[in-house]
């Protein structure tokens, strides 16, 4: 097996695993947590919420330390501390425990979630790094499909506690093993699917000018990814919600939604088969796109059963194409120098906003309705749209073909 087919199952197997764990068991174990305390459900969702602002903030130093000793040891850092604090979990007894919990998890999340994997695999393998992510994301795609199913039976089973405990081993024997097995050092690969090569005016530091066009690339970046995690994190928490509401009857609404996954893998499968030789730039724009098309669609052709599945097929697939981007168009605009702590800085506002996007969205809908909360993830993606937009701009201003 080579260095970079041996990198990417391991990492895949740990996606699944911290996103099984730390991620989609949320919706379903939060509620008998708060039920157990008589506690709201803002409140337990509170304690997740307090998680990723936590992963934000420690990002961008997660992506300096991943800079500086390599993803290996960082995520396997990561996965111990991952496993305790789901161990923790298991314990808690009280408000304050619960949310000293969940910020521990939060640094597991910084360190072994998608942005550190990301990263891990650009400082080994550079800007043959894309297929490799792509690649990642599909293994990591199975995560919903393994996890709520898991995570569902062993709450029926055992309780909440238990299942914590069942979580914290499994995170402890499997992913923390897989993190270890890692290459230690960056590997050469011969592989022909090489990422296009930055633009030096985007890259080159020798003027101040560029450094200037630099950060203003780095702004819109920021920019375009946070938007996109508003919608995407927002409507995820609420689109079955917003979907009765808009008349769709709960069976209907719920099948609806399980359209979302397969189509996330969908895309990412047609990114590595055709769209490889395209720039990152493009494929973004055209993820942008797609989403725009799909909120204009239900909004002219009305809510009914077709509709809704054709939203939910394009708003997957959408996504499954931004989370590539996400690890990809960083390097293309920026180069390998530096990657890891890029995507550790770019991960703060991705990750802050997506916390605060349902009770954004959901105040949203309280007070105005359904179409209210649709149109503001409508609006944050028309400015992620723009954003992206604006770089391609800075991209042709700086001398790009």
């Amino acid at each position: 097996m080579s260095p970079a087919v041996r990198a990417v199952t391991l990492l895949g197997v740990t996606q699944i695993v911290g996103y099984a764990t730390l991620v989609y068991a949320v919706v379903l174990a939060v509620p008998m947590i708060s039920d157990t305390f008589g506690w709201s459900r803002a409140f337990g969702l509170g304690g997740f919420s307090l998680a990723l602002i936590v992963a934000g903030l420690a990002s961008p130093r997660v992506g300096g330390l991943i800079e500086r000793y390599g993803g290996r040891w960082v995520m396997t850092c990561g996965s111990s501390i991952s496993a305790l604090g789901l161990a923790a979990m298991a314990g808690v007894n009280g408000p304050v425990s619960y949310l000293l919990v969940w910020a521990v998890l939060g640094v597991a999340m910084a360190m072994t979630l998608y942005d550190p994997a990301f990263a891990t695999l650009g400082s080994l393998f550079a800007e043959n790094a894309r297929r490799l992510i792509t690649s990642l994301t599909l293994i990591a795609g199975f995560a919903s499909t393994l996890g709520w199913p898991a995570t569902l039976w062993l709450l029926e089973s055992f309780g909440w506690r238990e299942t914590y405990l069942v979580f914290a081993a499994l995170t402890a024997l499997v992913a923390l093993p897989a993190h270890v097995l890692l290459p230690a050092r960056s590997v050469p690969d011969t592989g022909s699917d090489t990422m296009p090569a930055p633009v030096s005016p985007t890259v080159s530091d020798k003027t101040s000018a560029d450094d200037v066009l630099r950060k203003r690339v780095f702004f819109f970046l920021a920019i375009a990814f946070s938007c996109n995690a508003f919608q995407f994190v927002g409507l995820s928490a609420h689109l079955l919600a917003l979907l009765g509401d808009l008349g769709m009857p709960a069976v209907a609404a719920v099948t609806v939604g399980t359209l979302i996954g397969p189509s996330q893998v969908g895309a990412r499968i047609l990114e590595l088969l055709w769209a490889r030789n395209l720039s990152p730039l493009a494929v973004a724009l055209a993820a942008v796109l797609i989403l725009l098309f799909a909120f204009v669609l239900l909004t002219l052709a009305g809510v009914d059963a077709t509709t809704a599945a054709i939203f939910a097929v394009l708003y997957g697939g959408s996504n499954g194409l931004f989370t590539i981007m996400r690890g990809t168009l960083p390097m293309y605009l920026f180069g390998a120098d530096g990657y890891a702590r890029r995507l550790g800085r770019i991960a703060r506002p991705v990750l802050i906003v997506g916390a605060l996007a349902p009770f954004a969205l959901g105040m949203a809908f309280d007070l105005a309705g359904a179409w209210a909360a649709l149109s503001l993830a409508f609006v944050a993606s028309c400015l992620s749209c723009a954003a992206l937009g604006a770089i391609a701009m800075l991209r042709l201003r700086g001398g790009a073909a």
